[in-house]
């Protein structure tokens, strides 16, 4: 597991499995009221069934994303560009209000690197 902390978020890369499926995953988390840590969205660019989360622990609304597409490099796009879009989506207005998207920005590659290089699970 590799963490990243970039324009007042932490982002969080790992190896998720469910069932047979699996592969890198990227979790965004924020602080919510009284510092209380909370995942906001959740990118699983899985090998056979590839999704992303809006407020996975909340409503936990799922999106499919296309089999063998690069979806890491759609999930990094999408949080270098427009994760303060996705944040407020999953209902978090504040966290979004407070996201540095210029920091977010300069550190995209470093957790695409990160994702690219985090270690299957055993």
């Amino acid at each position: 597991m590799h963490t990243i902390e970039a324009g007042g978020l932490t982002f969080q890369i790992e190896n998720r499995t469910l069932g047979k499926d699996g592969g890198p995953a990227l979790l965004v988390f924020g602080d919510v009221v009284d510092g209380e840590r909370v995942q906001i969205l959740r990118f699983d660019c899985f090998h056979e069934a590839p999704h992303y989360h809006y407020d996975p622990t909340g409503k936990n609304q799922v999106h499919r994303l296309e089999q063998g597409a690069d979806n890491i490099r759609w999930a990094v796009d999408q949080v270098r560009a427009h994760v303060d879009e996705m944040i407020r989506t999953a209902g978090y207005d504040d966290i979004a209000d407070q996201t540095d998207m210029t920091t977010v920005e300069t550190m995209a590659d470093q957790i695409e690197q990160a994702l690219r290089t985090e270690p299957e699970t055993a």
